[in-house]
């Protein structure tokens, strides 16, 4: 059987055509890896063959749509669940960090007392001040104490005293009462 001419140019442009389809599927496998936005004529420049090619193919022209739509999903569903983990992180970093700093001002201003009251001993017992300005020292800090003490005596007189008038209006209540029930049972003594 002899091959008419007709036919070897049928051959050859159905190679030529499963040649540019195999390209083209090469090219959406390319831009999915990399990470591109697949279009149709994204594809055909990558493929090197002219949009009319793969809009000739529908079959072509789904993958595309199929692929893009596909990683358009794995996008959107990977970045929902990015913003979840990274929004609660955020949130549980920002607690800690809080709490870390809650703790170091706690620490840092238990240091700062315990080092004023070290420098100030040092220089006390070093002789660093004159007698006059330590003994001035020690009468401001016994003036201050004095004067917490008489706030703590004022505070316990009118606490006392506020106790000594309810316990003398318990009374004058109790004789009132006793006055009552005597009263009521004629005179007798209870």
């Amino acid at each position: 059987m002899r091959s008419e001419p007709g036919d070897a140019l049928h051959r050859a442009r159905r190679l030529s055509s499963q040649r540019k389809a195999a390209l083209v599927l090469a090219a959406i496998q390319a831009g999915l890896q990399r990470g591109q936005a697949l279009t149709v004529a994204g594809v055909a420049r990558e493929a090197g063959v002219g949009r009319k090619f793969i809009y000739d193919h529908p079959d072509l022209r789904a993958e595309i749509e199929l692929k893009a739509a596909q990683a358009a999903q794995r996008q959107g569903n990977d970045m929902i669940a990015s913003a979840r983990v990274s929004g609660a992180s955020l949130r549980a970093d920002l607690e800690n960090t809080r709490a870390q700093a809650h703790r170091l001002q706690r620490q840092v201003r238990a240091l700062e007392a315990r080092l004023s009251q070290l420098e100030g001993g040092r220089l006390i017992a070093g002789g660093a001040f004159p007698q006059e300005v330590v003994a001035d020292l020690a009468d401001q800090r016994l003036a201050h104490q004095i004067v917490e003490l008489e706030l703590q005596v004022f505070s316990l007189t009118a606490a006392l005293r506020g106790t000594n008038e309810e316990l003398d209006a318990a009374r004058l209540i109790n004789r009132e009462l006793m006055q009552q029930a005597n009263r009521a049972n004629g005179g007798n003594l209870i």
